[in-house]
């Protein structure tokens, strides 16, 4: 399984196969997987209607396919009204067959594409499971997390922020650029920077953590801030400059080479990835080998070119 090929891909999926493959992948694991024949034994009983035994693994198929829809979350009262929904359904059922108005053929048809669909569902689930070993993990987030990081710097960032308000208002573009004024003011005099921050920037996010702006890759800021920060050594204070929303003031608190994510911290993300990247495959290999005919396509030349990619 080529790991790198699936996974770098923009947006995030590659945009060639996002319109099928990915959409269908989602409409079947979506669903959850089909439950298979149980042993009696493991396999209660939980009501019978007019002779009909509603089985355990028969209310979990229910909560698999309606429960997403249920409100209730409460497990006694969701177990309840799963059973009232298929003994409801059972009852129905058997006034539809009395009244001699079911449409046979169409209930083969949706017992048919719920069978495949159910297959299809079960299929993916084994596939994906069995494709996350530790080695392909390993792999994974070598060729993605590790080689895909770019070696560029990131800036650990402070600012402070004077709002424009209105944008573009004259006089509060002014009254900004006051404040910011008098806030610099405040710095060359020996004015500890977190303690300006608390005193006059006016951005909540940042001002109850000294303005701190984090860890930033160029492309993660705006480029007013990127052309003022990368040009400051660490410990540094910038002059106040304008964006379009206010006036700031930038400090450089340290500078590093970004690196890649911790594997352990991201050991889940990285399993449905490869859970993933097999399902694809799999879909990518029974639709080449398929033989696919569509006699409702009346034009030679569309025939040649529909296909399930």
């Amino acid at each position: 399984m080529n790991i790198l090929s699936a996974f770098r891909m923009p947006d995030p999926v590659k945009k060639a196969r996002a319109g099928a493959a990915t959409v269908w992948l989602a409409l079947m694991l979506g669903a959850g997987a089909p439950a298979f024949a149980q042993s009696p034994s493991a396999d209660p009983v939980v009501v019978i209607v007019n002779g009909n035994k509603i089985l355990e693994s028969d209310l979990q198929v229910a909560d698999d396919v309606i429960g997403r829809n249920l409100l209730v979350r409460e497990p006694v009262e969701r177990r309840e009204t799963l059973i009232k929904l298929m003994v409801d359904s059972i009852l129905l059922s058997q006034v539809a067959k009395d009244r001699h108005i079911a449409d046979e053929a169409d209930l083969q048809r949706r017992a048919t594409f719920a069978r495949n669909q159910g297959l299809s569902n079960h299929l993916l689930t084994v596939v994906g499971e069995q494709a996350v070993t530790e080695a392909a993990m390993r792999k994974a987030y070598e060729e993605v997390v590790v080689k895909g990081v770019a070696t560029e710097p990131e800036l650990h960032l402070r600012h402070l922020v004077f709002m424009i308000a209105p944008p573009g208002d004259e006089v509060a573009i002014k009254a900004a650029e006051q404040k910011a004024k008098a806030a610099m003011e405040r710095i060359n005099k020996g004015d500890d920077f977190a303690v300006v921050v608390a005193d006059m920037s006016e951005d909540p996010v940042t001002k109850a953590r000294g303005g701190d702006y984090d860890w930033r890759a160029r492309g993660e800021m705006g480029k007013e801030y990127a052309d003022v920060g990368f040009k400051l050594k660490k410990g540094e204070v910038s002059a106040p400059f304008k964006t379009a929303v206010g006036w700031h003031i930038l400090k450089l608190d340290d500078e590093r080479t970004r690196r890649p994510a911790d594997y352990e911290k991201i050991r889940d993300r990285l399993a449905a990835l490869v859970a993933n990247a097999a399902q694809m495959e799999l879909v990518d290999k029974v639709r080449a080998e398929a033989k696919v005919e569509r006699p409702d396509q009346t034009n030679t030349a569309e025939k040649g070119t529909v296909g399930l990619k």
